[in-house]
Order: C-alpha cells, then sequence, then structure tokens
C-alpha cells in the first residue's frame, strides 16, 4: 500500500480551454475523490487523505481558482459548472466510476456531481450543506463576498484577516449579533495564517466558489438525487440547522446529523465504502500547454519541488533563478519573455513559493539550495543549463556556476547584491524582520509596506532623505501583492537564505569561468548603480535592460547566446 501523497498537475483541454489542475494523490484500492471547502485548496485535506488512503486511491484536486490551480476565466460560476470541471479532471488522469466526500463547498459539488453524472459517481458523502433561506441570500450575495483588490495602502490585507477573525467568531461572518455568534474558540495566529495564504492564493477568484454554493437551491436537486448518498453535518457546524430544510429526501440519500466532526467523517467513510469506484491508472505526465508558462511537479529526494517551464526547444536550457522572499512567479515575467526564444524553467528555492522541503538541520542557504537546484537539473535530465539570477538570485547562479562549471554554460547576473561589511551589517540589523502572524494581523501590514518602501528608498528600512530612490516609483498594487503573498509563503526561510548571502563573497567568486559572466541592470532599480560599478571594477561585460522584466527576454537571450 502506498500512503504518501504525491502532487501533481494535469493539464486538459475542455470546457474552459486549456488549463491546469493541481492535486494530491495517495493509497490504492478504489477509487475516491475528495473535494475542498473554499476558498481553501486540498491541503485542507492532507490529514484525511492520509486517515483514509488505507482504504482507497485518493485523487484531491484543487478546485478550480483555488490553490494551485487554474480558474476557468468567469467571473460567475455554477455548482454544475465545478461539477463539470471535475469530470474533466477524472477524464484526463484516466478515471472511471467513483465516490466522493467533500467538506461545504467540496460536499456540495459531490452532490452536483452525483446529480449530474450520475453514472459516473457510485456513492457520495456531504458534510456540511448550506441552504439559505431567500432573505438570507439576498443577504449574503450583498454582503458576504465583495470584490477583493489590492489597496495602496494595504487595506486589503487588513480586511482580509479582519473577515477571517469574524469567520471563526460569527455566522454569517457579517452578522455581529448574539445570534449569530459560534460556539468554539477562536484559532491561533497560525492556523489563520494558513488560511490567509490560501486566500490570498485564490486573490480575485475567491468568490466564485462561494457564490455558487449559496445560489446551488439543494433543496430542489436532492430530491432528484438517484445516487446513494449521506448528507450530514457536526453539531459544532453553523450550517448544521439547514440539514432541516432538505424535507424531500430520495430513499438513497440518508440526511442525518453527527454531533461532533469525528463521528461526521466515521459515517462518510462508511458510506463511501459501500459502494466503492474504479481502481486507477498510473500518474500521468504533465504535459506542456502551447504559448505560456505552465506548472510542474518535481518530486526530488530533497522534496516536492515546483518549477514553470515554458518555451521553445533549445540545445541548452535557461533556469531562472529568483531571490530570498521570491518565487517562481516572481520571475515568471522574465521566464515568459525568454520562453518565446528558448526553453526555460523557474524553479521555487526551498521554504519558497509552493516547494515543499523536509528541514534542514542546517537551515535555508546557499548550499541547500544549489543542492535542489542540481537534483531538479537530474531529475529532468538536463546535463547543462544556462542560469539567469535576480538579485539574492544572481549569487546562487554564481555559487552553482562555481561548484558545478560542467554543467552551466553562460550567466547573466541581474542586479547582483554587492554589499560593504557596514551595508551587510544594516541589513543583519534592520532588513530580516520577522512576520510570523500575530492575532491581529499587523504582521500582514508590516510585509505590505517593507515591499512598498522597497520601491521608494534604498535599502527599504533607510527612510530617511539620504535613503530616497530617485526613480519613477513601480507601485503597481497587483505587483506588490504577489511579492507580499510570497514573502508570506517563504516565512523564516527568506530570513535564513538572505542571511546566508550577506556573507557571500561576491568579488571573490567572480574570477571562476569569468569568460561565462555577463551582468545587467535595469536604471530604475537602486542596484543598477552597484551593479555597474561591480562591472567597471571587474571588468565584465554589462548590459542596460528595459523597464519592464517582461521585455528582457530577447537581451538576454542574445547575452546567453554571445
Amino acid at each position: 500500500m502506498d500512503k504518501k501523497i504525491r502532487q501533481q498537475f494535469v493539464t486538459l483541454h475542455g470546457q474552459w480551454g486549456i488549463r491546469q489542475v493541481h492535486y494530491r494523490r495517495a493509497g490504492s484500492g478504489p477509487l475516491l475523490l475528495m473535494l475542498h471547502q473554499s476558498p481553501q485548496s486540498s491541503r485542507e485535506l492532507v490529514s484525511l487523505i492520509d486517515r483514509w488512503s488505507e482504504y482507497f486511491t485518493i485523487v484531491a484536486p484543487d478546485s478550480p481558482g483555488y490553490g494551485l490551480s487554474d480558474p476557468l476565466g468567469v467571473d460567475r460560476a455554477e455548482l454544475s459548472d465545478f461539477a463539470a470541471a471535475a469530470i474533466e479532471f477524472m477524464d484526463a488522469i484516466g478515471a472511471g466510476r467513483f465516490g466522493v466526500y467533500g467538506f461545504h463547498t467540496g460536499g456540495m459539488i459531490g452532490v452536483a456531481l452525483a446529480h449530474g453524472y450520475p453514472d459516473r459517481v457510485t456513492s457520495f458523502a456531504c458534510n456540511g450543506i448550506v441552504v439559505p433561506t431567500e432573505q438570507e441570500l439576498e443577504e449574503i450575495l450583498a454582503v458576504y463576498m465583495p470584490r477583493f483588490e489590492p489597496r495602496w495602502d494595504g487595506g486589503h490585507l487588513a480586511w482580509a484577516w479582519a473577515k477571517n477573525r469574524e469567520q471563526t467568531i460569527f455566522f454569517p461572518w457579517h452578522n455581529h449579533t448574539l445570534d449569530g455568534r459560534m460556539d468554539f474558540p477562536m484559532p491561533s495566529p497560525e492556523y489563520q495564517q494558513i488560511s490567509i495564504q490560501e486566500f490570498l492564493r485564490a486573490g480575485k477568484h475567491y468568490h466564485v466558489a462561494y457564490r455558487a454554493a449559496f445560489t446551488f437551491h439543494a433543496e430542489r436537486i436532492v430530491p432528484e438525487l438517484k445516487v446513494s448518498g449521506l448528507i450530514t453535518s457536526a453539531t459544532w457546524d453553523p450550517i448544521q440547522p439547514h440539514l432541516a430544510r432538505l424535507t424531500d429526501a430520495p430513499d438513497c440519500v440518508l440526511i442525518t446529523k453527527s454531533d461532533t466532526l469525528e463521528e461526521s467523517l466515521e459515517r462518510c467513510l462508511a458510506q463511501v465504502r459501500v459502494h466503492t469506484g474504479d481502481g486507477l491508472p498510473a500518474i500521468p505526465a504533465t504535459r506542456p500547454v502551447p504559448g505560456r508558462l505552465w506548472n510542474q511537479r518535481v518530486e526530488t529526494q530533497g522534496g516536492s519541488v515546483l518549477i514553470k517551464r515554458g518555451g521553445q526547444d533549445s540545445a541548452t536550457p535557461v533556469v531562472v533563478l529568483h531571490g530570498a522572499g521570491g518565487s517562481s512567479a516572481t520571475v515568471a515575467s522574465i521566464a515568459a519573455g525568454l520562453a518565446e526564444t528558448r526553453s526555460v524553467l523557474a524553479i521555487d528555492l526551498p521554504g519558497h513559493g509552493e516547494t515543499e522541503c523536509a528541514p534542514d538541520p542546517g537551515g535555508i542557504t546557499m548550499a541547500t539550495c544549489a543542492a535542489l537546484v542540481l537534483m531538479v537539473l537530474d531529475k529532468l535530465d538536463l546535463p547543462v543549463v544556462e542560469l539567469v539570477g535576480v538579485e539574492g538570485g544572481a549569487l546562487l547562479a554564481l555559487e552553482i556556476a562555481n561548484r558545478h562549471p560542467d554543467r552551466v554554460g553562460r550567466l547573466a547576473l541581474v542586479h547582483p547584491p554587492e554589499l560593504d561589511a557596514e551595508q551587510a551589517d544594516a541589513w543583519r540589523e534592520s532588513g530580516l524582520p520577522s512576520f510570523q502572524p500575530d492575532w491581529f494581523g499587523g504582521h500582514l501590514l508590516h510585509c505590505w509596506h517593507m515591499v512598498r518602501d522597497s520601491r521608494l528608498y534604498f535599502p527599504w528600512f533607510q527612510r530617511d532623505q539620504q535613503g530616497i530612490h530617485w526613480q519613477e516609483p513601480e507601485l503597481d498594487n497587483g505587483c506588490l501583492q504577489l511579492e507580499v503573498t510570497e514573502y508570506l509563503k517563504a516565512e523564516g526561510a527568506w530570513q535564513e537564505l538572505l542571511r546566508d548571502q550577506l556573507a557571500y563573497p561576491l568579488l571573490d567568486k567572480l574570477t571562476v569561468s569569468r569568460e561565462k559572466i555577463s551582468l545587467c541592470a535595469t536604471p530604475r532599480s537602486p542596484w543598477y548603480a552597484i551593479t555597474e560599478t561591480l562591472a567597471t571594477r571587474t571588468g565584465l561585460p554589462f548590459s542596460v535592460l528595459p523597464d519592464s522584466p517582461a521585455k528582457w527576454g530577447a537581451i538576454l537571450a542574445v547575452m546567453l547566446s554571445s
């Protein structure tokens, strides 16, 4: 029995075009589809997948627009659309008939699957279902799920944290009355941080599945079901009273209350074990998505690594490396530009982005990052690559070239951070703040203003006249939010990596493989003057890049081929 939980992407072409679905898979035996609530992802089901994988082959996708799955590309969708998307996913992985378990929104998608595809669903268990009255629905649609748009002042993050807190105090969260009060303790800040990160992954799409669930009208759908099923809810669940609103269930569907969450899970497990699905073929390889970057999971000895790939086949692929606090997402525009002429991949480093690695006793260092990059290259059978490193990623590119000169062709180092001893000490003292969550969400605003100030001052923590960065500020709220999201994911890891990089002997390392190295910078960057001076001191070739990273590709491609 294989209980290890593996992560994978599948690429499919269906009703909503070409899209990628991220999913978790574990176990052996009959097939069970697990579906998460909104706005979460299959991550919340990991412990349950581990428990139930002794009975089933479990697949747990991130619903479209949540976790790491592509959205459907629509502002409004029905639960029948999410059910159709789930069928497309199951077809893409070669599934036949299957059972379904889901929690809240996921459970309701399971009901929609049983209703729309009774030939595919052997049994379903829905743990929590919402059946609002017309008055409740009108109020929910008016205030429950406002648009989420990044604001210049970071207020969107304060709102998101406060809303997340309220969802553990009141139901609905905006019903600030005694009748709306829920009877359980507020979860810890660490737990709420996990929820916030899932919310931020969904971003502007967070409301789509919410709305679909609230407008489902289960009271009309359930009486038409012809598949054996269970609908239950635990006493602690604020929507348990909604079970009583389902008054016309068919004989094949049992609707019953559960006293505890554990009891509800035991009942759900018993239900899906009675009418089991088929087996499942081997995991299909992830197919490319034409015309854009696409995601792939690479399983290595160091952990499960997320990479973005794209581009034309070329003799020597290009690897784009991000710095501390970044991810493949923060360098995606650079990789996409290179992909117009080259084969490209961008790698989430240990502790960053969506890479999941076991803790290293030595922490996240240049050495551990270099080792993981080499593991990925070995797994993909890439004997030689060229490297593009941005800021701290430039130091990592140089370190990989020094450690493995036979594996690296040319290097393009963008904004390599050369600091003298006094500057490095200042960064150690003031440039490594902790974003550990607190009860009130202040860490989110701290992170937002750090990222925003990095466009206004250099270094970002020197907020006096001497520190003013006299260039047109790049303050696009969406770009700032992307960086904030990635810093929060990398909490703890980015500080370890940056601390290690602050001691990096850049000048000494540049003496190796000089003929391979080019330096480059954009004038709007605070690192421009430092990079230009470094080129003068070392005699290395220097190129000026356009302001927009999306336009760097053509210049970098020439540098790497010269």
